[in-house]
Formats: structure tokens, sequence, C-alpha cells
């Protein structure tokens, strides 16, 4: 089947759901130019996770421990790529889709809160989110807007810039209940954040995208095979190649910002 066929295809399996879920991976942001982690190229290609540390800077300034070198390049890159990025017509897709009260959620293993600027309300992120702070003593949460967390991420460069230790602890936010707060992202060796409400969308769905993702970090990778179990529908778009090939319906190999607002012109005319 050609890719007309297939876009057509996929349109008209999202304008007969009645509880679409979208299941979102790197590739998607990629596209909003923020690298990846794990393909070639990709953050883990050009910076050994070993050398940067346990991921929690503020948690190893307060130890006394001093800070890797490489964490320093490491942090510059991903706050420079937050300053330039925006949702991209693939995150604005699916805004369009909770729009026009198809798209029930989105299950992201994405940080970057892209999916939220883009319009979409039921988010649910397993990696958690970096416009997020949560407290490491009693764990409070507290969202920051766009200029918070820039203005933050300048401060935390110029710190790690100097290995200032004293200036990081100063940084970090402290909760009212005296506690200091870290980056509510998921870390190497820490659960997964909503994995049960994660799953719990998957089972309850009908129809289930799968949009940009390598298939290959668990638990998140689990979450098509339950939407399938339990009876749905799953198209995937992918800009490489089809990951889950035993258990899709649909399955275009495109970026999603250039197949998922194609799909969504369909479907408008569908309904």
């Amino acid at each position: 089947m050609d890719d007309d066929k297939l876009i057509e295809e996929a349109a008209r399996l999202i304008s007969g759901a009645g509880r679409l879920v979208a299941f979102s991976g790197a590739g998607v942001s990629e596209e909003s130019g923020i690298p990846t982690f794990r393909d070639p190229g990709g953050l883990w290609d050009r910076y050994n996770p070993s050398e940067i540390g346990s991921g929690d800077i503020f948690a190893e300034a307060l130890s006394g421990s001093p800070i890797p070198d490489a964490t320093f390049q490491f942090v510059s890159e991903f706050i420079s790529c937050f300053e330039k990025t925006g949702p991209n017509p693939g995150h604005e897709a699916l805004g369009r889709l909770e729009e026009m009260g198809i798209l029930r959620a989105v299950i992201t293993q994405n940080i970057d809160n892209l999916h939220r600027e883009a319009g979409n309300s039921n988010v649910i992120e397993v990696h958690g989110n970096v416009y997020r702070l949560a407290c490491m003593m009693c764990g409070n949460r507290v969202v920051l807007d766009r200029d918070e967390f820039l203005c933050a991420g300048r401060d935390l460069i110029e710190c790690l810039g100097k290995n200032d230790l004293a200036g990081l602890i100063k940084l970090a936010s402290r909760c009212n209940c005296g506690g200091v707060c870290r980056l509510d992202v998921v870390n190497f060796g820490e659960p997964v954040q909503d994995l049960p409400r994660a799953v719990l969308e998957a089972k309850n769905c009908d129809l289930m995208l799968i949009l940009g993702t390598s298939g290959v970090v668990w638990p998140a990778a689990t979450l098509p095979g339950h939407a399938k179990k339990a009876g749905a529908k799953l198209v995937e778009i992918n800009a490489t190649d089809c990951c889950f090939p035993d258990i899709i319906d649909v399955g275009i190999v495109g970026k999603t910002g250039v197949v998922l607002p194609r799909i969504v012109e369909l479907v408008r005319g569908m309904r």
C-alpha cells in the first residue's frame, strides 16, 4: 500500500475512534530541534552518561561532589536547544485532534513540555518534565513558565562553568518545607512516573497513535502491547522505520510533522 493510501486509512481509523490515545517519543521532538538520546548522533552518542554524573546536579552539589567537566557541555547544549525550540506541526496536529474532541490523552517519553505548549491538556509524562521542580524532601512540585526555566538554566550554566558548588546550592529553589528542589525528570535507575495511569489509558483506548519512538525504552515500550491486547487498533508513524511491525494495523514511515497534519486535515473532512 502506498503512502497516500496508508494516510487515508489512518485518517479513517482516527475519524471513527471513540477513545484515541497518542504515545510519543523522542522523534517527535527531534523535529523541533531537540536531539534524541539514543539515535546515532544523539546525546548518549556524544556524551557518556557515566561521565556526566548521576543527572541530579543539585543533589551532587549538596553532597559536596565535584561536578564532572562533561556536565557543563551537556547542560549548555541542552539549555541552548530549549531557547530555540517550540512545538512543530506534529505537536500542533495533536492539539487540533484534542480540539476536535477525538484525542483523549497523550502519553509521552519526552520531557520538553511541547505537547502542553501545543494545546494538549491531558499529558502523561512518564519521564517527567524539565519545566517542573520537585522537592527532594517532601516531594511537592512547582511548575515553571518558559522564562523562569530559561533564566534558571542560564544561571545553572554560569555556576557549572565556575564549578561553583555554593552557587548551585543557592540556585536550587527551596520548597516551603525548607527542602531543596530538583528538576522533576527521571534519571538513570529511577522509576518512571505515572506508569499506572499510562497503562490504564493504553488499556482503555480503542486506537493508539505511536509517534516517533524507537520502542526500546522500557517500561514505556510496553504500552502499545497493552493497547493491542485490550483490542485497540494501532497506527505508527516513524521517520526511520516502524518499530512495532508485529502488532500495528497501519505503519507509515515519515516525519510526524509532515504526515500527521495531512491525516488531521483528512479527518476534518470525514467528520
